[in-house]
Order: structure tokens, then sequence, then C-alpha cells
């Protein structure tokens, strides 16, 4: 890829991403008028401008994006997250004109702790239309994929990035068009956790550092405010990268990128801290769940062929994507790449072991109603890296 269009693709991504965190800065200041309507519009107006600029580059993704787009406002609002969580937080974002319309922690059952960076960005749909239709707000969620999508494109060989979206369309599925927040979680952590390899793992042109430096803090701070799960993925990014660091001592020779990056967490903390004075807690995961639920599971067999049957065993998609890792590095073994993606893995198959051990819910019956979605990360993370990996062997070859 040209360095022209290289840079092309981080600025569209860079603009992309500073108009949605613009939008929740603006909600969060109280600030709904007529300055939500035209970032909106800025927004739409950067996405004409990347399909129309060069149209023939990226012609890939242009034509994918928009026939998901056709599918989501072909389809109706269904499903109890969409319904219940995050258009329901939308929509009484946009009916009460205020960011903070969670104080009241009504509706329990919501998950009133949420942080709502995207639900938000679905609100302002409305506001620019001048009313509630469930349809166009729908399709906030399917915009905000475009970023990191066009980001990864400048890394990937034009053969191979066909195969991305095809693993993205894979793994990600109809969360791409229903609204599914899941599906955002795995996107931008996986994206995340690529910046985050290329800045403190690889070496990269002094010329894109400190566009790659700067995208790379505006997705932490986005990954941080999807949901709790992007929250603690990013400390699962940042804890991997330190302990990596740690261990080949060079943790100080980065340490002011850590310290920086470090600041992305501001406005989760800031959302955390206003939960906490409103009464707002998460009531599926606290201390005294851990204290009751989990010490006791540990000590059950049963509960962990119950974890791995659902999240591993009897998922293809689980299946495929290990067999594609092992393959991918069995072909090219790349020591740095495949430590870093082996220590997130287990990481987080140990976090969800606590996180489903600790349920106040009959284990079986919770991991048989969200295994599908929250396996869609640590798959499409074996997936991605496998494919870059074999991005890496190409060069390589062709060097």
């Amino acid at each position: 890829m040209s360095i022209e269009l290289k840079k092309f693709n981080y600025n569209i991504s860079i603009v992309l991403l500073l108009l949605i965190l613009n939008n929740y800065l603006l909600m969060s200041l109280d600030f709904f008028n007529i300055l939500i309507k035209i970032n909106l519009i800025l927004f739409f107006l950067v996405v004409a401008y990347f399909y129309l600029k060069n149209f023939k580059n990226n012609l890939t993704l242009k034509i994918y994006f928009f026939l998901i787009l056709l599918i989501c406002l072909g389809t109706a609002a269904k499903g109890w997250d969409l319904r219940s969580l995050y258009l329901f937080h939308a929509k009484r974002i946009f009916f009460d004109q205020s960011l903070y319309t969670v104080a009241d922690n009504y509706a329990v059952f919501s998950h009133n702790d949420y942080p709502l960076l995207f639900n938000g960005f679905a609100a302002s749909f409305a506001f620019l239309g001048g009313y509630w239709h469930e349809i166009f707000p729908k399709s906030a969620y399917t915009f905000v994929y475009l970023p990191p999508l066009i980001f990864l494109s400048s890394y990937i060989s034009n053969k191979k990035y066909m195969v991305l979206l095809s693993l993205v369309i894979f793994f990600i599925g109809t969360h791409l068009f229903n609204g599914g927040i899941d599906g955002l979680v795995a996107l931008y952590f996986v994206t995340t956790g690529y910046c985050f390899f290329k800045i403190f793992f690889s070496k990269i042109n002094k010329e894109d550092s400190n566009s790659l430096f700067f995208i790379t803090f505006l997705l932490c701070v986005t990954l941080s405010l999807i949901k709790n799960e992007g929250f603690a993925l990013l400390i699962l990014l940042f804890f991997i990268t330190i302990f990596i660091k740690l261990l080949e001592k060079k943790l100080f020779i980065d340490l002011n990128k850590v310290v920086i990056l470090l600041l992305s967490f501001i406005p989760i903390i800031l959302w955390k801290i206003f939960c906490y004075k409103n009464g707002i807690v998460n009531t599926d995961f606290t201390i005294e769940l851990i204290r009751e639920n989990l010490l006791h599971r540990l000590l059950v067999f049963d509960s962990y062929i119950l974890f791995f049957k659902y999240l591993i065993l009897s998922n293809e998609k689980s299946i495929i994507a290990l067999l594609f890792f092992i393959v991918s590095f069995y072909l090219n073994f790349d020591k740095k790449l495949f430590s870093f993606v082996i220590l997130l893995f287990f990481s987080y198959l140990l976090l969800l072991l606590i996180v489903y051990f600790s349920t106040p819910y009959d284990l079986a019956y919770h991991l048989e109603t969200s295994a599908n979605r929250i396996l869609k990360s640590f798959t499409f993370l074996l997936a991605f890296f496998s494919l870059y990996n074999l991005n890496i062997k190409s060069l390589k070859e062709t060097s």
C-alpha cells in the first residue's frame, strides 16, 4: 500500500473516532443542541469523503460496508440485548436529553452501569432526525465498525484483507447489522491489541509512529467506553504488555508510552465514579458473589466441563479459530507474536471463568444464553492474528 493511501486511511480513522468521542463529550457536558447535529453531519461527510476520494481504493471494504448497512436499515430491531439494553438507553438519552438519565437507576435489568459511548451516538441519530425511530439509531452501531476496519486495511495486503473481511463476517456475524455490542467489543479489542503489539513489540517507521500512537490512544478510550467487558479487556492488554516487558527487562524503555496510554482510562474512571455516587452497581458480579459462588464452583469438576463445553468444545467457531491459529503458527512461528496472543487468550479465558463461576444464575443457563456472543472476542483474536502472522510470512518471502 502506498504511503499516501496509508496516511489517508489513518486520517479518516482518526477523524471518525474523534467525532464519535466528541459526541460523547458534548452529551456529557449537556450540550444537547445544534452542536450534536453538526457533529453527526460531519461524521457522515467524512464517511462520504472516504467513499468518493479515490473510489477504487479500499473498494472491497466500501462495497462490503455498504451492503452491511443496507441489511441493517432493512431489518427490524430485534433481540433482548438490543431492545432492552442498548436502544433502551439510547431512547432514554433522546427523550430525557441527558447522558445521565441512568442516575435514577430505573430498570436495573438494563445494566445502568454500562458506559454509554455508542448508545449516546445512537441517540444522536434520533436527534438529527428529530424523532425516535429504532431503525436509524440502530444503524449507529453499524457505522462505528468503520474506523477500525479502515485502519486495519493499511496493514493487511489486499488479498488477505478480503480474507479479513470474511473472518469478520464469520466470527462477528449478525452483530454487524443487528446492533450487537459484543461484536464491536471484539473488533475494537483486537484492533487495540494489534496497535499494542506494533508499538511495544514490533519495529515501526518513524513516520507512522506518532499517528499510530494517537490512534491507539483513541482506540483505548473507545474500547473502555463500549461495555464493561471492553474496560476489562483494556486492563488485560496493559497487564500482558507490562508483564512481557518486565520479562524482557525493557519496561523502562517504553514506560513513557505506557503512562500516556494509561491516561485513556480517565473517561471510564469518571463514569465509574458517577455510577458509584448514584448507587449504580453491577448486580451480576460483586465481591459477595465471588465469595459465595466462585469459591464453591472452583471445587466442582462439572463446572469446568460446562465452561469449556459451551465456550470451546461444542462451538464450531472456537474450534475453527484454534485450528487456524495452530496451522498459521506452524507455517510461520513468530515467537513475539505467539507469546503476546497466547497470553491474551489464556488471560481472557481465565477472566471469563472467574465471571461465569461468580454468576448468581444457574451456570448452564448463563453459559447457554451468553456464550455465543461472549466468545466473539477471543475467537476473532485468534483468527485475526493468525491471518496477520501469515501476512508477515508473505512479506518476508517477497522482500
